[in-house]
């Protein structure tokens, strides 16, 4: 077992969990948008690296790009009136035939490297592949390649110059500074303010639908940053890479606060991070001993919704117990 393959994927996926903790935690409105919008960040920074665009210049526009649907959600939670639910299930059914044009397929895959005038052997071999065991897949076309050869763009593949974990760590670290410090700032404790109490913002006079724009944006910014960098670390952007994201990051959000919770450092912003890590450490400890008890790996969305319904229920009872040991009193 990789473990610092592992810890990789983990990192990758705090960032769509710090996504979830922000539209699920920060503002307080649900949202599923994440599992279409994790896709087009993968999607829309891979086009853009055929277009010969610098890798971190892909990466930052693909969480743009899924950002703008989450204002699209607010937008119809807002002028509409359509619950933030109901509007983030019609924005995720609508990027899933988006994601398709922005591919112009079901997948893409990342640039690679090609030898120039000469038989174009290359070999298409990606972290993913040395995680799973998959061996390199040599390939090698019948037609000569033109003289300007064209060089990958993607920071994780052998001889890049980059050691992926590094790189990993500081775009997570990066991320989290920045988010750390706009929630400190006046507008930051507006926007947690809003989650707290809609309708007492108001009496600020902060216009609450900006606060949900705002919101909904950062939390699917993350999310297409995490599928713009899972697409570079794996090669590949696939129009159903994004399913279940939403649960799997909530999933690591309340991981995260079940272990680190309790501590309340940084406004709770490292439970993400740490809960996708242990979350993905779990994952891969069920997937190579889990065989022992009849666990299969497409089990685990249904343990990981389990979990959920389990964790909430929990809270749930606590509530209840510390309500009626207040009303005793």
């Amino acid at each position: 077992m990789d473990l610092i393959g592992i810890i990789e994927q983990g990192l990758i996926a705090s960032l769509a969990a710090i996504g979830v903790f922000i539209s699920f935690r920060v503002v307080d409105l649900p949202d599923l948008t994440p599992d279409g919008s994790y896709v087009l960040g993968g999607a829309a920074s891979i086009s853009l690296m055929y277009l010969g665009l610098p890798w971190i210049l892909c990466l930052i526009c693909g969480g743009i790009f899924a950002g703008l649907f989450g204002i699209l959600t607010a937008l119809i939670h807002n002028k509409l009136g359509v619950n933030s639910l109901l509007a983030s299930i019609l924005i995720m059914t609508m990027l899933y035939s988006i994601n398709i044009r922005v591919m112009n397929g079901p997948n893409i895959s990342v640039p690679k490297e090609v030898s120039a005038m000469e038989e174009a052997r290359y070999t298409e071999k990606t972290k993913l592949d040395d995680l799973l065991g998959i061996k390199s897949n040599t390939q090698v076309s019948e037609i000569e390649v033109p003289t300007q050869s064209k060089k990958t763009l993607s920071p994780f593949i052998e001889k890049s110059g980059y050691n992926s974990t590094i790189l990993i760590s500081v775009i997570v670290i990066i991320a989290l500074f920045i988010t750390i410090i706009f929630l400190r700032t006046e507008f930051g404790i507006a926007l947690r303010g809003y989650g707290g109490n809609k309708e007492g913002i108001k009496n600020l006079g902060i216009n609450p639908e900006l606060m949900s724009l705002v919101g909904l944006f950062l939390g699917n910014f993350y999310a297409g940053l995490a599928g713009s960098l899972f697409s570079m670390y794996g090669g590949f952007a696939d129009v159903n890479m994004g399913q279940g994201v939403v649960v799997t990051s909530l999933a690591a959000v309340i991981l995260g606060e079940i272990i680190f919770g309790r501590f309340q450092l940084f406004y709770n912003m490292l439970c993400p991070v740490i809960g996708a890590v242990v979350y993905q450490i779990l994952l891969a400890l069920a997937m190579r001993y889990g065989y022992t008890i009849g666990f299969q790996s497409s089990d685990m969305k249904l343990v990981t919704s389990l979990f959920i319904i389990i964790v909430i229920g929990l809270r749930r009872v606590e509530i209840k117990k510390w309500l009626n040991l207040k009303t005793s009193e």
